[in-house]
């Protein structure tokens, strides 16, 4: 019956992606700078109607790569997907780790060059008239590890008031419970450019490090409303993340709470390719917040 249901519903999306060709035209506009890093740069696009109106939404697109690859280009379909739709997107690089970079460019790095691109949009809308003022983030992967936790750490940090996240696959809880002691020490060690010893794994110092880059951490009551998924088969997040989630979400929330929604893809991979109404129902998920967050 599943196999059935999703032939269809991708002859459906199928359908709607060719229609959505006929969707409003939209501006491209590439590589404004943001700061001074090698990779700081955003990307917009600017839908016709964004002109029209006296307010305006901006969907912010932060791609993946395990925090040291990938490109902003990565996240191109989901701006054009909302930009047909009539929502100003922009899409971002930022600095990746690596071991010539070791201590150097952290998770905070990120974080702070979220901001600073939060800035750029802000500028690149009064100097065009397009009076954005409000932002939503959205990340894949890596890139929604970053988004959660600069949404829900550093909200007050930005030059445009968030008014909500949409995240893909993010890691959202880097301590052993969710990974392992060996993937979580590793991971922590790289995104704080920490040499992480035994005596700070002994005494606890390596937990604290991994609990402070770990999104679930800040999400309470007052946190803005979100959006996630994960994937049954994802051999990259593992599992932890996702059961680390939604236990928090539902504890904070409830289980059926409106201020998140939580899609399953039960057949994909890290991906999220097989589970075509799982994708169906995280695109009415954001379609929903645009229209109730942005107002349109």
């Amino acid at each position: 019956m599943q196999t059935i249901l999703s032939y269809i519903l991708t002859a459906v999306l199928m359908f709607n992606t060719l229609f959505g060709l006929l969707g409003e035209k939209y501006e491209v506009i590439k590589n404004i700078r943001y700061g001074e890093a090698p990779r700081a740069l955003v990307t917009f696009y600017v839908p016709e109607s964004a002109f029209d109106r006296e307010e305006n939404g901006c969907v912010l697109y932060i791609h993946g790569g395990s925090w040291q690859g990938g490109e902003k280009e990565d996240m191109a379909p989901h701006c054009k997907k909302l930009a047909m739709k009539g929502y100003i997107t922009a899409t971002m690089s930022y600095s990746l780790c690596s071991n010539d970079t070791f201590g150097e460019v952290t998770v905070w790095t990120m974080l702070d060059e979220i901001s600073q691109c939060i800035a750029a949009i802000k500028a690149y809308s009064d100097q065009n008239g397009l009076n954005i003022t409000k932002l939503a983030t959205s990340g894949y992967s890596a890139g929604g590890h970053i988004s959660m936790l600069y949404s829900y750490s550093r909200a007050d940090d930005a030059a445009i008031p968030l008014v909500f996240t949409a995240n893909r696959v993010g890691p959202s809880d880097l301590t052993p419970d969710a990974w392992g002691a060996g993937a979580s020490y590793s991971l922590t060690s790289m995104l704080t450019g920490t040499r992480l010893t035994d005596e700070m794994k002994q005494n606890g110092e390596a937990l604290r490090l991994a609990q402070e880059i770990s999104p679930v951490t800040y999400v309470n009551d007052s946190i803005i409303p979100s959006i996630f998924c994960y994937a049954g088969n994802d051999p990259i997040v593992t599992r932890g993340n996702r059961e680390s989630m939604l236990r928090v979400f539902e504890k904070t929330f409830g289980e059926n709470g409106n201020h998140y929604r939580y899609i399953f893809y039960p057949l994909s991979g890290h991906g999220l390719l097989l589970d075509p109404v799982s994708e169906y129902r995280y695109d009415r998920a954001v379609d929903d917040y645009c229209k109730a967050y942005f107002g349109y």
